[in-house]
């Protein structure tokens, strides 16, 4: 009994003494990670605060960011000058509502005249041609605002197509831009006539068309007349066959 308790204790000793020496060996081996991860980190701070870079301030004018907004400025008027351009060339290929302006093409062919010296134009003939091209641009402008309503309908319904709508928008804006233009350019010919430019020319477009209303009810005459063998005296009453036995 005793030696069983002998043999028992000497290995409870030899295994307290190996598990005594593993805690020793891993103290020390603890301490020794302890001790490198210490020195790792005190060189590596070390290090990076001995190689530590400064941020150097660049000193910029006073006039830099002026510069940058006028780079950006002109950038920006460059592009939208070459998106108009490209614009109105898109929309000038679009057929037109109307015939060809004949009113505006005059003009120009009178003001160049008048510039090239070659022959003496009054200054009453270009604003006479000015007057006409201004009254055109009137009835134009009418005509569409008469038109809108109606071509807007038909465009929701799809009874016509999308090149149309755009041609009629294009329509209203040229026909705007054209009234401008003449008032600027009567403005150049006599400074202060824009005011009664506009009246003139609205006086002269009610004018034109009551001239075609009445030259289309003389040529509706004269069709009855010849498909119907009407005869007509000098005063335009008709001869009917007592008057012609009288």
């Amino acid at each position: 009994m005793s030696e069983f308790n002998s043999t028992n204790f000497e290995g409870q000793q030899q295994e307290g003494f190996e598990y005594g020496s593993f805690n020793d060996t891993n103290g020390f081996f603890n301490n020794q990670t302890y001790s490198s991860n210490s020195t790792y980190n005190n060189t590596n701070n070390g290090t990076f605060t001995a190689d530590e870079e400064t941020v150097k301030i660049v000193p910029t004018s006073f006039y830099t960011p002026f510069i940058y907004g006028a780079v950006l400025l002109i950038a920006l008027f460059f592009f939208s000058k070459y998106y108009k351009q490209q614009r109105i060339k898109q929309l000038s290929q679009l057929r037109s509502i109307f015939d060809e302006h004949d009113a505006r093409d005059l003009y120009f062919e009178i003001k160049e005249m008048k510039e090239s010296e070659e022959v003496k134009v009054h200054d009453k003939v270009l604003k006479a041609a000015l007057l006409n091209r201004g009254a055109e641009n009137i009835r134009r402008s009418f005509k569409l605002k008469e038109l809108a309503p109606q071509v807007e309908l038909l465009y929701k319904n799809g009874s016509i197509g999308e090149d149309y709508w755009k041609s009629f928008q294009t329509e209203i804006k040229v026909t705007e831009a054209e009234v401008k233009e003449c008032i600027i350019e009567a403005e150049n010919l006599q400074p202060g006539w824009p005011q009664l430019f506009l009246q003139l020319c609205q006086e002269i477009c009610f004018n034109q068309a009551l001239q075609r209303r009445y030259n289309s009810i003389l040529e509706r005459k004269n069709t009855c007349i010849k498909e119907w063998d009407l005869d007509i005296d000098g005063d335009g009453h008709m001869v009917t066959k007592k008057d012609e036995k009288k």
